[in-house]
């Protein structure tokens, strides 16, 4: 018996499909978008992550991230290179291609909405290929919260070796002079990073401090050891002869451990170790 035109027309798209799968190597199973969060609640003034993992086996072409908000939809980040002023890449995907994840400094409200990680294939036009679950943002906090130095992580453990990214935004709004990060407070504080001068062989600054109306100014300090156990303050100093300390963030207070020999737990300052 003839198959009918209308008949065949609902088989095309599996068969794209199918054609797809068979050049690119990868099937559903064996490619994703994986973004971990669901949900996340930010103050105003905070920098927010967003985290987006892209399978290994992957076809060839872009990943955008994009905010939707009732029935708009807009570009959030494209990792070609391009301009957005609040928004940078946590990794650099030139050498890890695996992690998409995004950093947005200085939220306002402006922001909430759900933000999806797209990875997209090569063609005329760029498709859509496979899209991330999402995540909700939502923001909270008043308006004077926005005028302050803001550190999101209160407290964080980590593992011997690893390495620990502690956030920063400060408001451009403040009066000119530079930001220090620092380890404990008082005379006797140690400078971790100083990012107009000196080599910190382990610290590396994650915002783009050189760029116009930059507020993040996060850090990474790598290869973690017991030593390293402490509070840490961001500190934002006004420019004078000399400068003078303007405001400091809250508190970080982090412990490094190893989870196969021992838990590491913070109590203000103190580091307690408690074998297991």
């Amino acid at each position: 018996m003839p198959v009918l035109a209308s008949q065949t027309c609902p088989l095309l798209p599996s068969l794209l499909l199918t054609l797809l799968l068979r050049f690119t190597g990868t099937s559903d199973q064996e490619f994703q978008v994986t973004q971990p969060e669901s949900s996340i609640s930010v103050r105003a003034g905070e920098i927010l992550t967003l985290g987006c993992n892209v399978s290994a086996r992957s076809p060839a072409g872009p990943v955008l991230w994009f905010r939707e908000n009732g029935q708009e939809r807009r570009l959030i980040y494209n990792f070609n290179g391009s301009q957005f002023p609040r928004v940078t890449q946590v990794e650099d995907t030139e050498f890890n291609q695996t992690d998409y994840s995004i950093r947005i400094s200085n939220v306002s409200p402006k922001d909430v909405g759900t933000y999806y990680c797209v990875k997209l294939t090569i063609g005329h036009p760029d498709m859509s290929y496979v899209s991330g679950s999402g995540t909700y943002v939502s923001v909270n906090g008043t308006t004077h919260e926005i005028f302050q130095v803001q550190q999101s992580e209160m407290t964080q453990t980590v593992s011997i070796g690893e390495t620990v990214t502690l956030s920063c935004s400060v408001p451009d709004s403040f009066p000119k002079g530079p930001v220090l990060w620092f380890k404990g407070s008082g005379p006797s504080r140690e400078l971790i990073y100083n990012f107009k001068e000196g080599l910190f062989p382990r610290v590396k600054e994650i915002g783009h401090i050189t760029k116009a109306g930059n507020t993040d100014f996060s850090i990474r300090i790598s290869d973690i050891s017991l030593a390293d156990a402490g509070t840490y303050y961001c500190v934002k100093f006004k420019e004078g002869k000399p400068d003078r300390e303007f405001q400091s963030g809250t508190s970080n207070h982090f412990a490094p451990g190893d989870p196969e020999s021992h838990l590491m737990t913070m109590r203000g300052t103190k580091l307690r170790k408690n074998l297991l």
